[in-house]
């Protein structure tokens, strides 16, 4: 073993960051580059987002802030494009360790872009980080459920707090950096934590996605430095990390074992709505319920004045999303009982669902009002492996509709369909691109690997 490093497992992630990756995999890879590059796009037009873009005072460099016309130094681009890749609650997720492709993407675009770095280097880069990133945010999530018991306020942000090290890598990755830069680059960045100390799910801007940009910004300074020649703590690799052996049921040290074996992008998610994961469960048995019920007409509105209760049954953690009366659009895209009324209404869930008008709407908040969460021993029980949820819709006449959802659409299990999954993306870039550059902009996504990722950025521009 190589005596530089402290522990088996981080000699590990070192040799599976330049390791091949197999052809099967490559798909997964540039779905992923893909789907964030257009949330991304999507996330550039919402008001909070493009003020900022538009009027920070920032030095010229040569990366893209995606969605606009910047050009800035990778950390700022890395800063502005990850704010916006989560802003519209659109982007991928793995199915047990968060949203790990986001920062990752966002962050690497503008360094590829600067390096002059191929597409199908690029996204198995990506992939590479990606592994990595899921088996430690595992691990961070149960530390920040422990911090969460201990502090008056919250750590839970998936996004920002502790995901510094995937915009460190890919950016020492991007800039063919050396065994020994990027060792010391992971341990530069698993050092670090960008904090949001207010509630992520009510406060989208300041406490959500630009702590989530703050923190890919701190990811790819530490790369830099890591290739300038800054030494990590060999320290907190032992002291900090040896924990989560404890904290993880089966361990942690041993998830790096299966680094080239088993690949966890294989098991992300693809969302067909923008909200938050935890909803789709519900909404998805919604639809089950409202398609069984006898109806005079095929538009759920017209049972609205009818419905009398909705009791949804999941697992705990979404049943967090109970606010019915959310003031801001994440605020919104957070809570299960808008996202249910919304649909009722509206019979479909989109980027226009969460507009300011649609968000203060009196007959959305009647009808948020009528929801109800609760624990479902058997959904609790199956999480996280599943998201499940169940839905019964009381109506004033006594008629009960049921509908069970086991997987939300766009699981790996029950994946979206190649025309609904490029609908979808088509809508993302028509929300912050003019409309004569969505097509050539699909297009260079679809011929992402085999171009320079200069090229396929310069359709993502304004």
């Amino acid at each position: 073993m190589d005596d530089s490093f402290t522990r088996v497992w981080e000699r590990q992630v070192n040799e599976f960051l330049q390791q091949p990756v197999p052809d099967e995999i490559t798909t997964h890879g540039q779905q992923t580059v893909v789907d964030i590059c257009a949330a991304i796009v999507a996330g550039s037009a919402i008001p909070s987002i493009a003020s900022v873009t538009d009027a920070i005072k920032l030095g010229r460099g040569e990366a893209s802030v995606l969605g606009s016309k910047r050009r800035v130094q990778p950390e700022q681009a890395a800063l502005l494009n990850t704010a916006a890749a989560i802003a519209q609650e659109i982007e991928e997720g793995h199915n047990t360790g968060g949203h790990v492709g986001a920062s990752i993407v966002a962050s690497g675009l503008p360094v590829a872009e600067t390096e002059a770095v191929d597409g199908e280097t690029f996204v198995a880069h990506c992939i590479r980080v990606y592994e990595i990133c899921v088996r430690l945010e595992r691990a961070l999530f149960a530390m920040k459920d422990k911090l969460n018991e201990a502090v008056p306020w919250l750590l839970r942000n998936p996004h920002s707090t502790w995901t510094t090290v995937g915009p460190a890598l890919i950016t020492a990755l991007c800039r063919g950096a050396t065994p020994t830069e990027l060792k010391e680059t992971f341990r530069i960045a698993a050092n670090l934590a960008v904090v949001s100390m207010h509630d992520p799910y009510a406060e989208g801007a300041p406490a959500r996605n630009f702590t989530a940009g703050f923190s890919a910004q701190a990811g790819v300074s530490a790369a830099h430095t890591g290739l300038a020649g800054l030494q990590g703590s060999q320290a907190a690799i032992e002291q900090v990390y040896d924990p989560f052996d404890e904290l993880l049921e089966g361990g942690f040290t041993s998830s790096f074992d299966t680094l080239g074996e088993h690949w966890e992008i294989t098991e992300q998610y693809l969302k067909p709505y923008p909200s938050c994961r935890y909803t789709h469960p519900p909404l998805d048995a919604l639809r089950d319920a409202m398609a069984t019920g006898e109806r005079k007409t095929g538009k759920n509105a017209e049972l609205v004045a009818d419905i009398e209760r909705i009791w949804v049954k999941t697992f705990e953690n979404a049943t967090e999303m109970s606010h019915t009366e959310p003031e801001t659009l994440t605020g919104a895209k957070f809570s299960t009982p808008y996202v249910l009324a919304r649909y009722l209404l509206d019979d479909e869930i989109t980027l226009d669902s969460f507009t300011e008008e649609k968000i203060t709407d009196e007959s959305v908040r009647t009808l948020a009002g009528t929801v109800s969460l609760e624990t479902s021993g058997q959904f609790e029980k199956a999480f996280p492996e599943s998201w499940g949820a169940s839905v019964k819709v009381e109506l004033a006449d006594g008629t009960e509709l049921t509908g069970e959802c086991a997987y939300p659409r766009g699981d790996y299990r029950k994946p979206l369909s190649k025309s609904s999954y490029h609908k979808r993306n088509r809508r993302l870039l028509a929300e912050g691109l003019p409309a004569n550059q969505v097509e050539p902009a699909l297009t260079a996504l679809a011929e992402l690997e085999i171009h320079p990722i200069r090229a396929t950025v310069a359709h993502l521009i304004q």
